[in-house]
């Protein structure tokens, strides 16, 4: 019987978000010890985890060894590959991931040119920027993790260079797709093949103040899976929760603002003489006035 442990983005760091008022890193190193934890509970096999495995290529070596630690005494391996926050300008070198990989023999990371193969199970990777890979024939289980942005719907309105989660797996042979880099937690599936998106383990910014990180856990034999939500502390005790009130204050006052831009039509040929007029002449609020200034002149 074979089990995964299905998880997203990481962002291992020992650095505080702007807006976290917690001791972050023991936060960090608590869910991620929170992984093994319910990894040995269910008996799985693997952890599989798709990029972004640390926030930067260059976390302290104090970090290094309270990571490495947490993994060497669990005994369970890690598969991973590489997101864009892994990267030291764009190289894999003289990276925090690469280091991990080379003291540790319970970390593997795989790419397009180095997959896995254990008994019935075929390991695939796309890390970030990097093509789907061949499938080749044989009736193993077949994985795939990467890092790219595949999303259920567009994050916003104008998002570009995305793939849609249903024609993504439709278009490929995989029987389970393990996607990271968007840090929405989200499933897909078609028949018995299925595609995880599990967003990011941490709430790292105010934006996130809703996000309820989860794993999940799938089993191979009988392709059934369960989801496992990770314990987290209420908004209030880790977030300035006063700022996330005048952000989201701003955000919709600028959304009615660029709505109310959209409708007016009588528009000359110096677009910042407009805005200005459009300004005075509809009473726009100082705080939006303020932050177009800030564009204007940055």
């Amino acid at each position: 019987m074979t089990k995964l442990l299905l998880t997203g983005d990481l962002h291992l760091t020992d650095k505080c978000p702007e807006n976290r008022v917690d001791d972050y890193q023991d936060t960090v190193l608590r869910k991620f010890r929170f992984l093994f934890e319910v990894a040995k509970e269910r008996g799985c096999d693997f952890i599989i985890q798709p990029g972004d495995f640390s926030d930067s290529p260059g976390l302290s070596y104090e970090m290094f060894v309270k990571v490495i630690s947490i993994i060497k005494d669990n005994h369970i391996p890690i598969i991973t590959t590489w997101g864009q926050h892994d990267l030291r300008y764009r190289s894999r070198s003289n990276t925090f991931l690469s280091a991990m990989e080379r003291a540790c023999n319970y970390l593997h990371i795989v790419t397009l040119e180095k997959g896995l193969e254990f008994s019935g199970l075929d390991i695939y990777a796309s890390a970030w920027e990097e093509e789907v890979p061949l499938i080749s024939s044989g009736s193993n289980f077949k994985v795939l993790v990467t890092h790219r942005m595949v999303v259920d719907e567009k994050l916003w309105q104008g998002q570009e260079g995305y793939q849609n989660a249903s024609p993504f797996l439709r278009s490929t042979r995989f029987d389970l797709i393990v996607s990271g880099d968007n840090h929405k937690r989200f499933f897909y599936s078609t028949g018995k093949r299925f595609l995880f998106n599990q967003g990011s383990l941490l709430r790292s910014n105010i934006s996130q103040v809703g996000h309820r990180p989860s794993v999940i856990v799938f089993d191979i034999d009988s392709i059934s899976y369960q989801e496992v939500f990770v314990p987290i502390e209420e908004p209030e005790k880790v977030f300035r929760m006063e700022k996330v009130m005048k952000d989201k204050e701003r955000n919709e006052e600028l959304d009615a603002f660029v709505s109310g831009l959209s409708e007016h039509k009588e528009m000359g040929l110096s677009f910042s003489d407009d805005l200005s007029n459009y300004l005075k002449v509809n009473g726009i609020k100082d705080s939006i006035k303020n932050i177009i200034e800030e564009c204007k002149n940055g």
